[in-house]
This record gives structure tokens, sequence and C-alpha cells, in this order.
């Protein structure tokens, strides 16, 4: 019996182990070994034992009311088909609590293995993905996440930093020079963020980092520590403040006179194009453009046509028109011989501001956005732009949850309800960027309702804050990047999302009772 015991918890140890290994490299690997360590918790049995554990901790069950609030909500959808695929992405909601928060507890030694082995998979999920840039694969920042989406991916970055800063502030695995090697693979993901240009990401990182530094200066005795972290956790929302009203400025400062002028340099009138305002480097796009001079000299320096897509599958003469604007030169046949050969490279490549190949991810990814907000601003196009569509699709949101602000939307039909939201509203929305809400909390209110939402954030916020103090470093981790994850994305709406959620909640809260707590004395 002690034997049959054993082997079940070595099945159950290594199923963890192999899904926290493949979260970040194959969903496939990861759904196999979910299915593995359900089936063994099948088998092992000791139904009575694992009742009484859910009888000493209800939230196991309170959690796992999200996922039955999509099932009673079944009653209220007509798409079935959807909301049966929904219920498979899900399932993970279900089974990793009732399995994992059931079974027998971990010590520390084999969290910290778990935890360990995971940081591993994002590593190499990463390393795998740094290497394809180098190689010169994938013409989008998003194509460096081979395995899971970008957003996905980053959240696990993010966690897996925070896991490696405690590893090293404690001791754990890495001491003396096997720190550096500790440092070498947080500096590795900090650069793989870069590349990636996830914002959530960023947002995470960057307010567990202050929450963390906040906990230290409230926590620790040491006064140096206290003071220090307090310092950082100070300066930090300053510094990037800093950054960003330096942004917002050098976005705005034009590169040249921006005056309108009557003729070319070889007598040809420029075109007369309606302004919308819309700059580069602070330098207006529609203004001094000559479509005759560009069509003559545009073949002279490369072989695509003007009236042809790029290799991003942008119309390369909006590209051409927005990277000259870029350098301040006139729209004509001079700034198109003004171009160097990397520039006309850069643009069929589909770069639209030189920039961009001379600073790194996150200044880039800055300039993004704010271009993005500036163009939504002037023009209300948001068509291809990943952050100011979202402000669309939130809007539509709201008005899908005051239709259906009792009872939602079902659980199948949010999709459908999008859709015609859209066709009824004529939305500007290119029917390819018809999403959904991008945020996990709205899709809650439209799907289910008033009752619905408030249950889901009730089973979400309850079992987390409930004995808070007790909760330890890792999960209070989890939980502040999971959450904040939730206003920007739909972050169970997938696979990847839904078994990130559902193991990290379920292995960092029930699986051990031993206290993995900031240290008072560090």
């Amino acid at each position: 019996m002690v034997k049959r015991q054993q082997v079940h918890t070595a099945i159950y140890y290594i199923g963890l182990l192999l899904m926290a290994f493949f979260m970040p490299l194959s969903i496939f690997m990861t759904n196999a070994s979910m299915i593995m360590i359900a089936v063994n918790w099948v088998l092992e049995g000791r139904y009575r034992e694992k009742l009484q554990r859910i009888k000493g901790n209800w939230s196991i069950l309170v959690f796992c009311s999200i996922y039955i609030v999509h099932l009673l909500w079944l009653a209220n959808t007509s798409n079935f088909a959807y909301a049966a695929n929904d219920l498979r992405v899900k399932l993970p909601l279900l089974v990793l609590p009732i399995v994992i928060g059931t079974s027998q507890l971990l010590s520390t030694k084999r969290l910290n293995q778990i935890l360990l082995v995971f940081v591993g998979g994002v590593f190499v999920s990463s390393c795998i993905g740094v290497s394809a840039r180098l190689l010169g694969f994938g013409d989008n920042f998003r194509d460096l996440a081979l395995f899971v989406s970008n957003i996905r991916l980053s959240l696990m970055s993010c966690l897996s930093i925070f896991i490696m800063l405690y590893f090293v502030a404690k001791g754990i695995f890495f001491r003396r020079w096997t720190i550096i090697v500790a440092v070498l693979v947080v500096l590795q993901m900090l650069v793989f963020m870069s590349l990636i240009q996830s914002i959530t990401g960023y947002v995470c990182l960057f307010v567990t980092l202050v929450a963390v530094l906040i906990s230290v200066s409230v926590k620790s005795k040491r006064k140096l520590y206290s003071r220090l972290s307090l310092l950082l956790a100070i300066a930090l929302p300053l510094a990037v403040g800093g950054l960003l009203a330096y942004c917002i400025h050098d976005f705005y400062e034009p590169t040249c006179e921006n005056v309108q002028l009557e003729k070319t340099a070889r007598g040809i009138p420029y075109d007369d194009v309606q302004l919308d305002g819309t700059i580069e480097n602070g330098n207006v796009v529609c203004m001094n453009i000559s479509r005759q001079e560009l069509e003559q000299a545009w073949p002279e320096r490369s072989s695509i046509p003007l009236d042809s897509l790029d290799h991003r599958g942008q119309y390369i003469y909006y590209t051409l028109l927005r990277y000259i604007t870029s350098l301040g030169l006139t729209k004509d046949a001079e700034g198109v011989a003004k171009l160097s050969p990397d520039d006309i490279k850069n643009i069929e490549s589909g770069e639209t501001n030189y920039r961009f190949v001379r600073n790194g991810g996150l200044i880039n990814r800055i300039y993004v956005i704010i271009w993005e907000f500036d163009v939504y601003r002037k023009t209300g196009d948001c068509n291809g732009h990943s952050v100011t569509q979202r402000v669309e699709f939130l809007r539509y949101g709201m008005k899908l949850i005051g239709r259906n602000f009792f009872l939602g939307t079902g659980e199948g039909d949010v999709n459908d309800e999008y859709q015609s939201i859209y066709e009824e509203e004529n939305t500007n929305l290119r029917q390819e960027y018809w999403h959904r809400a991008h945020n996990q909390f709205v899709t809650f209110f439209i799907a289910f309702g008033v009752f619905g939402f408030l249950i889901c954030i009730f089973a979400w916020f309850y079992p987390a804050l409930s004995g808070f103090r007790s909760r330890n470093y890792y999960f209070l981790i989890f939980f502040l990047i999971a959450t904040i994850s939730m206003f920007s994305d739909d972050t169970l709406e997938t696979s990847t999302g839904a078994v990130f959620v559902a193991y990290f909640f379920s292995l960092l809260r029930w699986t051990t009772d031993e206290k993995q707590g900031i240290n008072d004395g560090q």
C-alpha cells in the first residue's frame, strides 16, 4: 500500500514538473501532463481524504465556481458549439484546483524545484525566440514568441524574473558564483521582453516591482534595506513618468519646418492633399507630396511596385510616405534620392520610421503607442493598432453590458453579440478586427450579467485575499501579475492562459502550508 502511494506521489510530482516546463513551450505537452496527473488522481483513490481536504478549504470550490458559472449560463446561450469549445479551453479552471488542491502537500524544496523547472522552460522558450531574431526569422516582434502568444509568454517571463530574484535573495539554488548565472538569466529575460514588446508584460513587471519594494520597505527590520527599498519604490514611478514625458515631447517635436511648399525641386506642383494631422517625429505626413515624382523615382530604387505591399503586408506607398516624413524630407524625387540603401531595405521590410531600426524595443513600443493615440484622436482610425483598438473593444463592450445587464449574453454568445453590435453600429473597424473586450472582467460582465460577474469576482479575489497575511511571496507575485493582465487581455479565454492561471493559482495557494514570505531580516 505504501509503495502504491509512493508511485502515485511520484507520478503527480513528475506531472507537475512536466506542466511547469512545457507551459511556455507546448500546449499539447502541457495538456498531456495535466491529463496524466488527473488520471493519476482518479486511480489514486482516497476520495474520503480528498473530500475532507475540500471541506477544510472551501476556497477551492469558491475558485471552481468561475467554471461553474460558465456551466450555469449555458441556459442563457444559443451558440452551443462556441460554448462547448470555451468550456473545453477553460477546463483547467475546474480540474487543476481540485486535483492539486486535494493532493498531498508539497514540501518547500519540491515547490522550489517545480518553480525552477518552470523558469527553465521560459528561459528555453525565450532563448529560441532570441535566436530566431538573430537569425533573421520573423518580420514582427510577435513572431519571436514561437510557441505561445507573446502576451502569455511575457507574463511567464515576468513571473520567472521575480522567482529568480527571490531565489537569489534567499540563497535558494544560487549561491556565490552561481548567482552570476541567475543574474544572466534575469537579464536575458528582460532583453526578450524588450524584443517581444508586450506592453502588458511591461506594466506587470513595473507594478509588481514597485509592490515588492514597498513590501520590503514595510517589513524589513534593517533600516538601510527599508529606506533604500522605499526610495526605489518612489524613484521608479518618477523615472517612468519622466521617460513617458520625454517620449511624448520627442514625438511632437518636429525635425523640419512643416511648411507647405508650392513646387518640387523639378518644378512640379505638390499634390493637393487633405491634412489629417498625422505626424512622424513631429513632421506632418500629408504635406509636400508629389505622387507623380514618387512613381517615377521609386522604381529606380526598389523592385517592389509603389502600389504593392511591403514585407509586412502594408501598402508600401504609405510606408514610404511615413518613413520619408520621419527623416524630415519632402515626399518627391528629391526625398527618394536622399534615401540610403539601408533606408530602402527598411521601407521594403515595412518599417514606417527610421528610429524603429535604431532604437530599442521599449522606446519603439512607447513611440508606437503615442502614435496610435495621436492618430485615433485626430482621425478616429484604430485599425491594426493593438492598443487603441482595445479602447473600441471596451466601448462596444460597455454597450453590450448595458443591453444585457442582468443575465448577460450567455456562455457561448459573447462573440456573436460583438459581431452583431459592430455591424449594427456601423463601426469603422474593419471586420478582421471585430474582436472581443480584451478585458477579462468586462468579458465576465458581458457573458454573465451583473450576478454572474459578481460571482466570478468573488471567486477570483476571495481565495487570494482570505487570510491575506499568510499568503506566500510566490502566490502574491503571481496573483498580482495575473490580475493586472486581466485588465488588458482576456487572459482566461485561451488554453495557455487558462492553464497558466489555474496551475499557479492552485500550486501556490493550496499545495503548501509553509510560508514563503519576504524575510523580515532581508
